[in-house]
């Protein structure tokens, strides 16, 4: 008797969700479109009848269509409902963060940044969130995601980085991306300021006052010779070069 209770609950689990499968393949795409459009109460009756991981042949899921039809309060029912932020699809096959960026909704970008959105998914044409950011031009939205941990250190399909997108602003507003998307090599800064650590002194011969770069710490005797306060010892002091005694 279990045996068969078991088997008929079953029977009837598939059948429910044969139906329900049927009913979502009846829906048509612009009766989606139509829902979403209206706002959160149509979006509400759509999701009695649709799961919320719809994807269409198009690749668009209920959160894309969301985002390009900019109906902030829809995107963000949809995220309540725990749908997934890091599906791909939309106008350029990313993340529907990427699809807000594309379409300059950027409190839509801002809102789906906070919510836990992966940054650094890549679209068809190999750009992050950042580099359609930079791209165009958003600092704000740039800003945001470099705080929120996107890597400033991917390629897109051209080879480009997101520095290398900077578009030509305002000289403040240039200046400004550069600092927030420049990439640092360690290694060879660490080599350069090693090198400078003991020539890259420079001292004023004629008023015999010395400019420090670095954490050297040298009183000045007389116009051609200088002693290190820390380690007492002599430097012989020519035009030319420096060198120890």
């Amino acid at each position: 008797m279990k045996i068969r209770r078991v088997l008929s609950a079953s029977l009837i689990v598939l059948s429910l969700t044969s139906y329900i499968d049927a009913k979502d393949t009846k829906i048509k795409e612009s009766q989606i479109i139509s829902a979403i459009k209206k706002g959160v109460p149509a979006t509400q009756k759509l999701l009695k009848k649709l799961s919320i991981d719809y994807i269409s042949k198009k690749d668009d899921t209920l959160l894309h269509y969301a985002v390009r039809f900019r109906k902030r309060n829809v995107v963000e029912y949809l995220v309540r409902q725990k749908i997934v932020l890091s599906e791909k699809g939309g106008i350029l096959y990313g993340t529907a963060l990427q699809e807000a960026i594309y379409y300059g909704y950027l409190g839509i970008a801002s809102y789906l940044i906070d919510m836990g959105t992966p940054l650094d998914i890549k679209d068809n044409n190999g750009q992050t969130a950042l580099h359609l950011a930079v791209e165009n031009g958003y600092l704000d939205i740039a800003t945001q995601l470099v705080n929120a941990g996107a890597s400033k250190r991917i390629h897109d399909a051209n080879g480009k980085l997101p520095y290398d997108l900077i578009p030509k602003l305002s000289w403040d507003s240039r200046k400004e991306f550069q600092n927030l998307l420049r990439v640092s090599d360690t290694k060879n800064s660490s080599k350069k300021n090693h090198s400078k650590s003991f020539n890259d002194i420079h001292f004023n011969f004629m008023n015999s006052k010395v400019k420090i770069r670095g954490n050297e710490n040298i009183n000045v005797i007389d116009k051609k010779s200088k002693v290190d306060a820390q380690s007492n010892m002599g430097l012989d002091v020519d035009i030319q070069k420096v060198s120890k005694f």
